[in-house]
């Protein structure tokens, strides 16, 4: 690379091929102070169209996320976790088996059930690595081998990847529709 790669204002790297702190602190920055993503994504149509949408939909999506985003074969309490969502969720759906949500509903919901306040302790704790050390800002990729106490799960990034999830499906069935469509228009013309 011939140029200094650069985020915000500050060279990523120095010039002796290290992490240069002054960039980690400023993206440690505007990381923290990022908006929500149901404040965040309002604005995008795919976002913020309602949909009909299932309890299990959004604690299946949770407890997917939960297991594939843990360095552990799954996070301590995700039992005691998808109840109490599951529990939340039922009130709010009362009798009915679905109900119209945005995506932004969906991690807004998410967001003030398990991490407003103090948040949910068991939820909470997965932020945590276990053997206490953090650093604000880590680069990580799949592949990276870490110790599994000292590493942990990116709530926010959990609470987004539930969204993601539905919002696949919902591309799915919508591309499914548009081919069902577009196969049985002509075979119902024929008859």
């Amino acid at each position: 690379m011939e140029e200094p790669m650069e985020i915000l204002n500050e060279p990523l790297m120095t010039t002796k091929g290290y992490l240069n702190p002054a960039c980690m602190n400023e993206l440690g920055a505007a990381i923290r102070n990022m908006p929500p993503d149901h404040e965040r994504l309002g604005g995008d149509p795919e976002w913020s169209a309602k949909r009909l949408t299932a309890i299990k939909d959004i604690t299946g999506g949770l407890a997917k996320w939960a297991v594939m985003q843990s360095p552990y074969a799954a996070p301590k309490f995700l039992e005691s976790v998808i109840g109490y969502v599951d529990a939340c969720l039922q009130v709010m759906f009362g009798k009915h088996e679905f109900l119209e949500l945005s995506l932004c509903d969906i991690v807004r919901i998410l967001h003030e059930f398990l991490m407003d306040g103090d948040g949910i302790p068991e939820f909470v704790a997965w932020n945590k690595p276990k053997d206490g050390n953090r650093d604000e800002v880590k680069f990580v990729c799949r592949e990276s081998k870490s110790d599994s106490d000292s590493d942990f799960i990116d709530l926010d990034a959990l609470l987004r990847n539930v969204c993601l999830d539905i919002r696949m499906e919902r591309r799915a069935f919508d591309a499914f529709n548009r081919e069902f469509d577009r196969r049985h228009e002509g075979a119902s013309e024929e008859k």
